[in-house]
């Protein structure tokens, strides 16, 4: 589907222009805000690759605890995509336009799909086997069911308390301040935590 889309809005984009000159204007300003749109999608981008670069150097500190999104990284082969319509809706503010150079923008788009799968099955692999040579397990009870959802990576596997999923985001937030205030939780802090967070959620549910 996202193949089609795509192949859809560039041809939209970069076909040349037969309409008149009384829709050009409304026109051109669509085209200029795709292209603020599609520049604040790859600014937005790099913003989340430098967290989950600066969350992985965590792992020289022995952090107690890490958020890992295993699509972040592979995900800048797709950047090419939204750079690629960029250029080609710039090329057609300018008048710039020919049938070679949208069958390359198109080949480019449409190329990244497939790459990007391979890419992440590789590096998720790469990156797990990485994780738990530094000591570090995958603890299920805190990770979320939806696809892309961050892998939560303990140090130690007493930290992953089966009855801590319903506060999950709660816990996980603990142990980020944990961490910003340079504390090292230990397993009788983070079970101590676990059980008031607990014991709270379950006083809103019985309240509800």
């Amino acid at each position: 589907m996202l193949c089609i889309w795509y192949s859809m809005f560039i041809e939209k984009y970069f076909e040349m222009d037969t309409q008149s000159e009384a829709s050009h204007l409304p026109k051109k300003r669509q085209e200029v805000f795709f292209i603020a749109l599609l520049t604040l999608i790859i600014i937005g981008y790099f913003y989340t690759l430098y967290d989950e670069i600066t969350m992985l150097k965590r792992v020289y500190e022995d952090a107690a605890l890490l958020k890992v999104r295993t699509s972040v990284i592979p995900l800048i082969i797709m950047m090419p995509s939204p750079a690629v319509l960029i250029w080609g809706i710039g090329c057609r503010l300018a008048g710039k336009v020919s049938k070679r150079s949208q069958k390359n923008g198109l080949f480019i788009i449409i190329g990244c799909f497939p790459l990007f799968p391979i890419g992440w099955a590789i590096y998720s692999w790469q990156v797990m086997n990485w994780l738990d040579d530094n000591g570090y397990t995958q603890c299920s009870s805190y990770s979320g069911a939806t696809m892309g959802a961050p892998n939560i990576m303990v140090n130690n596997p007493s930290f992953c308390i089966e009855d801590g999923y319903q506060i999950r985001i709660e816990l996980l937030d603990w142990f980020e301040e944990q961490y910003l205030q340079g504390v090292t939780p230990t397993v009788e802090m983070v079970s101590d935590k676990q059980e008031k967070l607990l014991s709270n959620y379950n006083e809103r549910f019985d309240l509800l």
